[in-house]
């Protein structure tokens, strides 16, 4: 079996149409002043004791108990004349229990309010639950509960605009419908879902329990791939230190192995000091258009270390300032071996792939305040 549970005012029924005329009346009938309708809406859905409350503090030197049954009668009498139902609201009432759903009223007015609304608009023979408060301090998550312990519905629903009934939906394990168009959205927090219409209520139902009704654009993909955007970020640039005067020429930072083709004639030796390691070249050893004799213009190929050292056009990228041409030190300075490179710097961040997708974790389970409730009964 199915359940869904309404509240009235603010949900069903439009209390604007009844509830305001009839303070106007009442205050015409004992000689004071009119409140705002923002104050009225505070007593809507509230339970009659702060309206009792509020009537002794006029004091019209009439006992409260008389003035409150005064104003119910005069109120039953605007519910008969003018009282409405939201647009729409008869229709969607006629509809669920054509797709199985029994229907209820959970308010905290008194029992005549619900019977006399839904008897105006025809629908009291759809409903089969009706609950109001049967003893001073009974709340909607009491009659909630209690209508649960009896019925034992499959699935449940409560559909309404205050906070005290999102309350009582949540703690009692019913799916919680938040009418925004009602005299609380604000108080709606606690809803699973809010619907602007009353239209809307079958829809809510159909995507919250029938599989595959939600579309699938409403549905986060279980598993994505983060997207490599490793190319689309430039290259950070190596930011060159300049070499301190007092030491040795910096060894340049070794870059990525690129094959160039042999040259026609041996590269000249950078001229190091004694300790330094010269660097052996390579001289090709056939090649039909290269004289076996190197040429006149070249230097010899071990130049014994003479200070100052004649500038020549290395292919070592140095610093923005050049080396002095007189040496500064005062004392041998060992140079710094470089050390062996054991793989090419990279100039863009290597991708880290994906690890793999967490699985989607199930909705967390409600556990409902009724302590006579088995939660394993309830499907999900």
């Amino acid at each position: 079996m199915n359940l869904i549970m309404f509240d009235m005012d603010g949900t069903l029924f439009r209390t604007e149409t009844s509830f305001f005329p009839s303070v106007r009346e009442f205050a015409s009938r004992h000689a004071f002043p009119v409140p705002d309708e923002a104050f009225l809406r505070s007593f809507i859905g509230q339970s009659g004791s702060e309206w009792r409350a509020w009537l002794e503090q006029l004091q019209l030197g009439t006992p409260t108990q008389e003035l409150a049954s005064e104003f119910d009668l005069l109120e039953q009498e605007y519910v008969k004349t003018q009282g409405e139902l939201y647009p729409g609201a008869t229709d969607v009432l006629r509809a669920l229990p054509l797709e199985g759903w029994k229907l209820g009223v959970c308010s905290n007015a008194p029992g005549w309010y619900p019977e006399t609304i839904l008897t105006k608009a025809g629908v009291r023979e759809l409903f089969s639950v009706i609950r109001v408060p049967a003893r001073p301090g009974q709340t909607k998550t009491m009659m909630l509960c209690d209508v649960w312990n009896e019925l034992h519905p499959e699935r449940c629903a409560m559909v309404g605009d205050r906070a005290d009934d999102m309350q009582a939906a949540y703690a009692g394990g019913y799916f919680a419908i938040g009418a925004v168009y009602g005299w609380a959205p604000e108080e709606l927090e606690l809803a699973d879902v809010r619907i602007h219409d009353i239209a809307e209520i079958p829809m809510a139902l159909a995507l919250h329990w029938l599989p595959g009704s939600e579309p699938e654009i409403a549905r986060p993909p279980v598993s994505v791939a983060p997207a490599r955007v490793v190319s689309a970020i430039p290259a950070p640039a190596i930011p060159e230190v300049p070499a301190p005067r007092s030491s040795a020429p910096r060894s340049p930072v070794a870059a990525p192995q690129v094959e160039e083709p042999l040259r026609a004639e041996p590269m000249v030796s950078v001229v190091m000091p004694e300790e330094a390691v010269v660097p052996v070249v390579d001289t090709p050893v056939s090649i039909p258009s290269v004289e076996a004799t190197p040429p006149v213009h070249a230097p010899a190929t071990v130049v014994e270390p003479v200070f100052p050292v004649q500038p020549v056009a290395p292919q070592v990228q140095w610093s923005q300032e050049p080396p002095s041409a007189e040496p500064s030190f005062t004392a041998p300075v060992k140079p710094v071996a470089m050390p062996p490179v054991l793989e090419p710097q990279r100039t863009k961040p290597e991708p880290v792939p994906p690890g793999p997708a967490e699985p989607a974790l199930p909705p967390a389970e409600r556990r409902s305040w009724n302590p006579f409730r088995r939660h394993e009964d309830r499907p999900r």
